[in-house]
């Protein structure tokens, strides 16, 4: 099969870094500029991969392209929050999300392990059969509840379509460590090489089971968090360096996930180094841009 990438559906146009003014403001729009034109790019890819007669037939090539899609649709949502509102609840929420995107993502492209992506499907069937049970004890006590009857019909449907992928795909016993456990060789390892420190952070996945609202939630949360008291206007200025990071990332993923395309759908030479060239392009700018905005705001300019 020979696959085409659009080249020139997206204007590719990056801000001009020696024209730009000095202001906070001035750097804010020439990343959300770029930023406009990545989230573009990213979806031109998506959409042109999504197209690709029976890609998803195969349970990796479903993971991949569902990975990816999860990084785009976060990706600037997370800018336009940055720059715009500087919500740090929401910033940090998606950030979480689009850094575990992209780093599974990653993290099974690069490994291309079966035994790891049979890990990576096995514990998603063992969190299915246990959520279901959970719905059907909460069915008992409330038969016609609409959505949890829609849950359970997903979860059943989930189960009944990957029930024999363990024993047709896997050649060895079961694994002894789940996907993204501390232990497993998975998406944990790799945020902590890269410093995604979020991503990795034990604490916060058990703070995460706490019923939200709960006094629980307030106490450790909300009422003593010295992170809701923004004591001076610094506390709420725009992370560049956050920026300049997340869109570092979402690149490293999109050249990750164009080398399989091109290997398993017969990219063509020219169309991969011109998408390549373009992808250095990108991530040249967002790290001569932050050095720029520190050099200048170091010197007090």
């Amino acid at each position: 099969m020979n696959t085409k990438l659009p080249s020139n559906q997206v204007q590719f146009y990056l801000p001009n870094l020696d024209s730009l003014e000095s202001s906070e403001q001035a750097f804010a729009d020439a990343f959300l500029r770029t930023a406009q034109t990545l989230h573009q790019y990213l979806e031109q890819i998506k959409s042109t991969v999504k197209a690709i007669p029976e890609f998803t037939d195969e349970p990796f090539n479903s993971a991949i392209l569902g990975l990816y899609t999860k990084m785009c649709s976060h990706y600037y949502s997370y800018v336009l929050l940055e720059i715009y509102q500087q919500d740090r609840v929401g910033i940090n929420f998606l950030v979480e999300q689009l850094c575990d995107a992209a780093i599974a993502l990653m993290y099974l492209l690069e490994e291309a392990d079966p035994a790891l992506f049979y890990e990576y499907i096995s514990t998603s069937i063992e969190q299915g059969c246990s959520l279901l049970v959970s719905v059907d004890e909460e069915l008992k006590e409330f038969p016609k509840h609409f959505e949890l009857l829609k849950l359970k019909e997903k979860l059943e449907v989930f189960i009944a379509t990957h029930k024999e992928y363990p024993t047709r795909h896997s050649s060895s016993a079961k694994p002894k460590t789940r996907w993204g456990s501390p232990n497993a060789d998975t998406t944990y390892k790799r945020a902590k090489i890269l410093g995604f420190n979020s991503v990795c952070n034990p604490a916060r996945q058990f703070s995460l089971k706490v019923v939200p609202a709960s006094w629980l939630d307030l106490q450790l949360n909300y009422l003593h968090s010295s992170e809701l008291q923004l004591s001076s206007p610094e506390a709420l200025s725009i992370n560049f360096t956050r920026l300049r990071d997340t869109a570092h990332l979402c690149l490293h993923a999109t050249q990750a996930f164009l080398a399989e395309i091109a290997s398993s759908y017969n990219l063509s030479g020219a169309g991969l180094a011109l998408h390549q060239s373009r992808l250095t392009a990108l991530y040249e700018w967002f790290h001569d841009a932050h050095k720029m905005y520190q050099l200048r705001h170091s010197s007090g300019l």
